[in-house]
């Protein structure tokens, strides 16, 4: 048997499920301490390497560590952005992080025995999504959506305005052209904001 112990930066163990699951990474994350791990049981060094590098790629600047247990042998490295930037003694990066992380190293200790556990398979791509969303694009789209329902509305009175004229009520002009003028406004207004101007 052999296992992987990813810790990356992610304050949030949904965040780091959320970035797993968009980058197709399948395992399970834990809290350790501050920092976040995902794990990966019945890998290879050279597997548990791809996924330190493909991790680090969206970390930026933050190193991810990465630790992989084959049998009697513990590799640890530094990646960054998608790079192994140094080998690191296993034994100092053990001491200096949370116990548990031995224990999920060597298999004495399971996963989903920590609070916080998420397995990467019960999260869908659009939790994962609305998982990275933040507070800022959270409002940006809630906005977005609104000015579509304005612009539907706004299509719907130009048809009905238009219905009701050529039926004889010359007066429904009026309602279609403020109807139209509504939809340009509308579409201006999602237009900027999907080019991501405030304004």
């Amino acid at each position: 048997m052999s296992r992987t112990v990813i810790v990356t930066p992610f304050g949030r163990p949904d965040q780091l499920a959320a970035a797993c699951v968009l980058s197709d990474i399948p395992g399970e994350v834990v809290p350790i301490g501050d920092f976040s791990a995902l794990v990966l049981s019945g890998t290879d060094i050279a597997e548990g390497n791809a996924a330190a590098a493909e991790l680090s790629k969206l970390t930026g600047q933050h190193e991810v560590l990465l630790l992989v247990r084959n049998d009697e042998q513990i590799d640890a490295a530094h990646y960054r952005r998608g790079t192994r930037e140094a080998d690191v003694p296993a034994g100092l990066a053990l001491t200096n992080l949370p116990s548990e992380l031995e224990q999920l190293l060597l298999e004495t200790l399971s996963p989903q025995d920590i609070d916080g556990w998420i397995d990467t398979g019960s999260m869908t791509k659009l939790q994962a999504s609305a998982a990275t969303m933040t507070p800022a694009r959270a409002a940006l789209a809630r906005t977005a959506i609104l000015w579509g329902v304005v612009a539907l509305l706004a299509v719907i009175a130009i048809v009905v305005g238009v219905i009701a004229a050529l039926s004889g009520m010359t007066a429904a002009w009026v309602a279609a052209g403020l109807g139209l003028v509504v939809l340009v406004l509308a579409a201006l207004r999602l237009r900027s904001l999907l080019a991501g101007r405030t304004a």
